[in-house]
């Protein structure tokens, strides 16, 4: 028999954790499946099993942020919620009422059964192209910093930070706070620092003052380091051989070429979407943060019945929101299964409150740090699907010739048919795509995504099924 669970969470970060938590201690029965090894997802990476864990070094090195983590872990350790971690979700398949999950574990595909299903996948670092990106030696920030977590690795050379936004200001100051020298930080922000988008969203600054000390901090570190920073900065390139070696960009209407060893670079996050567009899930265009998203009501819940997407899978608001996104699409479930109580009406009020508050400040850091260098129109040279090596200009030429949607620039070019799956390259082709044809990019829309989701044999899927039992490296908190 297939096991079956009231609920079913996808993804072990701040908000699958809180939504397993708050079902199990409302008696539902639950299943939360990770393809990572550890619960923590990625922003409390390496809390559980890496290598500052139970250290003095845990709040030193990245932060009372990260402490937070642990935290949430105990709890959902202590929750009774069975858990599938390093698994390989591959297919969900959606009825009326509920639905099956099918995942691959240490080489076994197995099923599972749910009435409700929440979806909380996280977020993927906005994927810049610019000349030279592909070059060894460039790698995301976000990446950068998983890395530090999980193998206390930390860059080495002359280090360069490009981009905008809270991360960049914050991987920065842990790098200094462990001792590593950092060359130059490159801000692609269009402009300093405004009194009109303070002022545009001063309540939110009001309720978010906290969030407005903790950047002042991270900007004084690097002040206090005498680290270079040029501001609006544009035209980005890199270049090398075996790896990179060095990088031109303007920086207020100024030309700079700088020797490096490494380039670090980031433009903020987007809702991995992967999975909600795979079952179908309506979705919309988010301007203000310009990614695509799913479209939810205030519980969480898509446009398919029994089916939330929650934490920054659903819009990017943060690690504080997201547990409490959680929260109310639990809540709404709990109602809906005439199972909800004072507790849990209680634990409603308090994330809707959580929600307000955090959603308040979000207008303020969209309006300070914009995308720029990722919604360029890259030069023809710049390698736009990384699986497939499809160049912008081949795409241009695409679509040129017709190529007026994602799925037309697939067929004619192959971009997106790597080992990603266009997880990189979709929103770069969709952005494309309107740029050159003048559509509106919410129209223009983006990969249509199949299951399976990861590889799997086709003699995997047929005898999936035959044998649900639970299988050994699965776990059970409580």
């Amino acid at each position: 028999m297939i096991q079956a669970f009231d609920l079913c969470v996808v993804g072990g970060g701040p908000a699958g954790m809180a939504a397993a938590v708050m079902a199990a201690r409302h008696g539902l029965s639950v299943a939360l499946l990770d393809e990572r090894p550890s619960a923590g997802g990625q922003i409390y990476r390496g809390v559980e099993d890496g290598p500052f864990r139970n250290t003095s070094a845990l709040g030193s090195a990245l932060g009372a942020d990260y402490q937070q983590g642990a935290r949430a872990i105990a709890s959902l350790r202590a929750a009774d919620v069975t858990i599938y971690f390093g698994t390989s979700l591959w297919r969900i398949d959606m009825a009326e009422t509920g639905g099956v999950v099918s995942y691959s574990h240490d080489g076994v595909s197995r099923r599972l059964a749910f009435a409700d299903l929440v979806l909380a996948n996280g977020a993927i670092e906005r994927p810049v192209p610019f000349e030279g990106w592909t070059l060894p030696g460039v790698m995301g920030i976000g990446a950068a910093q998983l890395l530090l977590k999980t193998s206390a690795m930390v860059p080495a050379g002359r280090i360069v930070l490009a981009g905008n936004g809270p991360l960049t200001l914050l991987f920065a100051s842990q790098l200094l706070g462990l001792g590593v020298e950092i060359a130059a930080i490159l801000d692609t922000s269009p402009s300093r620092f405004g009194l009109s988008a303070a002022l545009a969203n001063f309540s939110g600054l009001l309720r978010n003052f906290d969030k407005i000390s903790r950047g002042l901090r991270l900007m004084r570190d690097i002040g206090r380091a005498g680290i270079p920073v040029h501001r609006n900065v544009s035209s980005l390139s890199a270049s090398g051989g075996d790896r990179v070696d060095a990088i031109r960009f303007e920086a207020d209407g100024t030309h700079h070429q700088l020797d490096v060893d490494m380039l670090l670079i980031h433009e903020g996050i987007i809702p991995n979407t992967q999975l909600s567009r795979a079952l179908g899930c309506a979705h919309v265009w988010d301007d203000r943060q310009k990614c695509l998203r799913p479209d939810i009501d205030g519980f969480g819940e898509s446009s398919i019945a029994h089916v939330y997407v929650v934490g920054d899978g659903a819009a990017i608001n943060g690690a504080i929101a997201a547990p409490a996104s959680a929260e109310m699409a639990v809540g709404r479930i709990l109602e809906r299964m005439g199972r909800s109580d004072d507790r849990s009406r209680a634990t409603l009020r308090r994330a809707s409150a959580t929600l307000a508050r955090e959603r308040a400040f979000r207008p303020f850091l969209d309006a300070l740090y914009p995308p720029h260098i990722s919604v360029a129109a890259p030069s023809d040279t710049t390698i736009v699907c990384r699986c497939e090596e499809v160049s912008a200009g081949t795409l241009r030429s695409a679509i040129n010739d017709g190529a007026i949607g994602p799925s037309q620039a697939k067929a004619f070019t192959r971009c997106g048919m790597g080992a990603c799956q266009g997880r990189i390259c979709g929103p770069i082709v969709s952005q494309m795509i309107a740029s050159e044809t003048g559509q509106p990019i919410g129209e223009v829309g983006t990969y249509n995504v199949r299951f399976p989701l990861r590889p799997v044999t086709v003699f995997d899927m047929a005898r999936c099924g035959r044998d649900d039992e639970q299988s050994e490296g699965h776990e059970h908190a409580g």
